[in-house]
């Protein structure tokens, strides 16, 4: 604003440049959590009901029933440590790919 900068340019080359290192951030940590479900959404709202066990089943609610109706702990821990390191090699990938193109913006 000192300098005679319209608003526009305030955007364009002050606030964005200074935003990009976060919003790459998050970007990564949000790719690495893709394969989580909203829990109350496939589990909550339908109430549990087993017709809709086919549209509604994600890997979330797996583990859940899997550890609630029938007690299977190996199935259910397996699952969860797919969905986990799945998550993992995304965020592996993607921070990979950011520090191709941007070193400094790289989380590692």
């Amino acid at each position: 604003m000192i300098d005679g900068a319209s608003k526009w340019q305030q955007i364009k080359f002050i606030t964005l440049p200074l935003l990009k290192p976060l919003m790459v951030t998050l970007t990564i940590l949000a790719i690495g959590g893709i394969f989580r479900s909203d829990f109350g959404l496939f589990y909550q709202i339908p109430r549990d009901s087993g017709v809709l066990y086919s549209v509604t089943n994600v890997i979330d609610t797996y583990i859940y029933r899997s550890m609630s109706t029938t007690g299977n702990i190996g199935m259910s821990t397996a699952a969860g440590l797919y969905q986990s390191i799945v998550g993992f090699i995304m965020v592996l990938v993607t921070n990979s790919i950011v520090k191709k193109i941007s070193k400094e913006n790289a989380i590692f």
